[in-house]
């Protein structure tokens, strides 16, 4: 697929908005660091053939309508601070463990961005001394990890929770080392951004009743007593990323 025929996907997308032609302005969630400055896609594990692509431009070439590009996880954690588990709180974090590792911190229902922009790049978080949180806690760092130490016909992570549960040695230690990273990660979260609430959310945390409450439990067990407090939960939104985009495109267009 080029950058091209996911635009003419993306575009078909919008057009399935009832009353699209009505709308008054539009918000997208790209999975990769997104620059400000030049509203625009600038890095993308997951998504290279969008990298520096016109993508706003383009929008609003074709739909003559205000665009607003962010990363996906970001508008995620907005969805979650105004309509989610985070609506009655300050300081919303939010994680999406899936194919990589996100996430978005909002501030008094604001994203906050950092200064360059970096702001709660989880996946680059070293948690070990040495790995980062993508390569350790993500659906991708899992699967490979069953598929190199188990069988390579594994093709999600619902797999490996279900032979842990049916005793396969392997897999056991796999998500008991998932569950111990888990927990650092969210040590760290607590101790460095103390929020009132952490959501997770993504393709893993479909799996939560195999590993959540022994992760808040240790959490609980470690963290400092004036984080003692901190919420961990699920998201209970469907499509936080498609709710937050658009919901970002509402505040931009209501503080201009």
């Amino acid at each position: 697929m080029t950058s091209e025929d996911l635009y003419n996907k993306i575009k078909d997308l919008i057009k399935k908005v009832p009353n699209y032609e009505k709308i008054e302005a539009i918000g997208i969630g790209v999975p990769g660091s997104v620059d400000k400055k030049i509203n625009k896609m600038v890095t993308s594990t997951n998504l290279s053939i969008l990298k520096d692509f016109p993508l706003i431009q383009r929008v609003k070439q074709d739909f003559n309508k205000p665009v607003f590009l962010e990363n996906d996880a970001r508008v995620a954690a907005l969805a979650e601070a105004i309509k989610g588990k985070g609506m009655d709180k300050n300081i919303v974090c939010y994680v999406t463990i899936s194919t990589g590792l996100g996430g978005g911190i909002v501030i008094d229902k604001k994203i906050y961005h950092g200064s360059n922009n970096l702001g709660a790049y989880f996946a680059r978080m070293i948690i070990d001394g040495e790995n980062t949180c993508n390569s350790l806690i993500s659906g991708t760092a899992l699967l490979k990890q069953a598929q190199d130490r188990i069988d390579d016909s594994i093709k999600n992570t619902v797999e490996i929770f279900e032979l842990s549960k049916k005793e396969n040695i392997v897999a056991k230690e796999i998500i008991e080392k998932f569950k111990k990273n888990l927990k650092v990660f969210l040590l760290n979260i607590a101790s460095i951004i103390n929020p009132d609430i952490i959501i997770l959310g993504g393709g893993v945390i479909k799996s939560k009743d195999d590993f959540l409450k022994d992760v808040i439990d240790s959490f609980k067990a470690e963290v400092h007593p004036l984080a003692r407090d901190t919420i961990i939960d699920s998201t209970i939104l469907n499509e936080p990323g498609i709710i937050g985009a658009a919901l970002l495109a509402k505040k931009y267009l209501v503080e201009k």
